[in-house]
């Protein structure tokens, strides 16, 4: 790993830790199935594209906040040890963030997430956060973390000049909140469809739910669409960046390895991205979302840059 300089990226985390089953399908409603294993692995959006800009190159800076036990001990040790700066990083009364995740045959997931300390995470000092990061090119946030402590630290960012990135996941109605104060925002179909009413894998809607986000404030639109790869769209123009073909084993972490990997590749660029470095930073993510779904979990599936360049 590189020496650690000034942060390029900072990342307004959501930070939990993982039960991971797998299993031969999703349950329905009221049904019980056998699982094959269980595991147990750091992870939570934000902690997954803050490791996942961290092993690519990025220097990085987490503001968040974990529990006073032993899950938030075990979380600061794993991102200080990536070489994350985690000064910002808050303890709470409340317990660190959980999810629950089953992962069917296909690699396909189901997640519920319980916030915990996510939700304590002061405004003010995700603000001051900001403020005192010196070297920022990208902040990035999504919606399993307190989203007025995101808001205030993008409009803080905003205010520097910052470039700020939303994935808009888990789709919420708070998204409205940000898209004022997010360049680029970041939604798989799934998503798209909810905040727009579009389906993405339309043209027309494509464009329509577009324009309603550019009208919201944002610059770019970046809508995932799984093995179809993604789509970037500004106010004038849309363009397809293609998903590498592999054979998908979990799908943990490839929407945080993709979000993560974009912050990445774009705060390497040292004047204002233009729709096509954008496009270019999404082929790179593309890349190493492909590398994420042929392993498991989510921490262990993030891949070094090293790792992307030689698949």
């Amino acid at each position: 790993m590189a020496d650690r300089m000034s942060p390029a990226v900072a990342v307004v985390a959501s930070l939990n830790v993982d039960h991971i089953v797998q299993a031969p399908r999703i349950p329905a409603p009221g049904e019980t199935l056998m699982g094959f294993s269980a595991s147990r692995e750091l992870g939570g959006k934000g902690g997954n594209q803050a490791v996942a800009a961290a092993r690519l190159g990025a220097d990085v800076a987490v503001i968040g906040c974990v529990g006073q036990d032993e899950d938030g001990d075990e979380y600061l040790k794993a991102l200080a040890a990536e070489g994350a700066d985690v000064t910002h990083v808050r303890r709470s009364p409340l317990p660190t963030g959980r999810a629950a995740i089953t992962v069917d045959e296909e690699g396909v997931n189901s997640i519920v997430v319980v916030a915990g300390a996510n939700a304590d995470i002061p405004a003010a000092a995700a603000e001051a956060a900001i403020g005192a990061l010196p070297g920022l090119q990208v902040v990035a946030g999504q919606l399993e973390a307190a989203a007025d402590a995101t808001e205030r630290a993008f409009a803080a960012a905003r205010e520097r000049g910052v470039l700020t990135v939303l994935n808009t996941a888990p789709a919420a109605d708070v998204a409205g909140k940000l898209l004022p104060f997010s360049d680029v925002v970041v939604s798989n179909e799934i998503e798209f469809r909810q905040l727009t009413g579009q389906d993405p894998f339309d043209g027309n809607g494509l464009r329509r739910g577009g324009a309603e986000l550019f009208a919201a404030g944002c610059r770019w639109v970046i809508v995932t669409l799984g093995a179809e790869g993604c789509a970037v769209l500004d106010p004038l123009s849309s363009v397809h960046v293609p998903a590498v073909a592999v054979r998908a084993v979990d799908t943990t972490a490839a929407g945080d390895s993709f979000v993560g990997a974009l912050a990445a590749r774009l705060a390497e660029i040292p004047a204002e991205p233009t729709t096509e470095d954008v496009v270019a930073a999404c082929g790179f993510a593309a890349k190493v979302a492909a590398v994420v779904v042929t392993r498991h979990g989510a921490h262990p599936s993030l891949p070094t840059l090293a790792e992307v360049l030689g698949a």
